[in-house]
């Protein structure tokens, strides 16, 4: 019963930095216009039809050093899931996000203290964390699966020595070759 309120416990955390961090859009008071909508996305990917947890298989969530059976939907968000890795001290969440551009990062750069406009799988994504992750532990990578989705991975390690946003891209170049072609 013990673990179980620690998985639970530690599910309400990660929960609440995919809320916090993940899955919010930038502020829009510091928009800078753009010439275009946004990155041109090559072979657009659609997120949303797998369900979350098997955004990242199994065997990559335990080459990237996550507990494979750790995947679950991540609190209130249900197109979220986030692993753990055994001894739960790192954390990892994807979430597909609708209705979301990546211009919308991109417009807004200033807002982060931590910003790279990034490749991942051939598609378009950006860096985009409002404090060092080094400092912190934590990075968000958002990457355009398609016009007007995101696909978020956020990642949160208790040593700051390792690399989150390394992480957060390895899970990302994981999870975007498999994902259906969007249609």
């Amino acid at each position: 019963m013990v673990e179980r309120g620690a998985v639970l416990g530690a599910s309400l955390v990660l929960a609440s930095l995919v809320a916090a961090c993940g899955s919010q859009p930038p502020d829009g008071g510091e928009t800078q216009p753009r010439a275009e909508s946004g990155p041109t996305i090559n072979a657009p990917k659609d997120a949303a039809t797998v369900p979350p947890c098997d955004l990242l298989p199994p065997e990559d969530a335990s080459s990237l050093g996550l507990d494979p059976g750790s995947g679950s939907v991540s609190g209130s968000d249900e197109n979220s899931c986030g692993w753990y890795s055994p001894d739960e001290t790192d954390r990892l969440a994807l979430t597909a996000i609708p209705n979301r551009t990546l211009a919308s990062y991109l417009d807004n750069r200033a807002q982060f203290a931590d910003f790279a406009e990034l490749t991942i799988a051939g598609h378009p994504a950006v860096r985009a964390n409002r404090n060092d992750p080094k400092q912190l532990g934590t990075c968000s990578i958002f990457l355009a699966t398609k016009d007007d989705q995101v696909l978020s991975s956020l990642v949160r390690v208790s040593d700051k020595s390792k690399d989150a946003c390394g992480l957060a891209q390895r899970a990302l170049e994981a999870a975007v070759p498999r994902l259906p072609a969007a249609e």
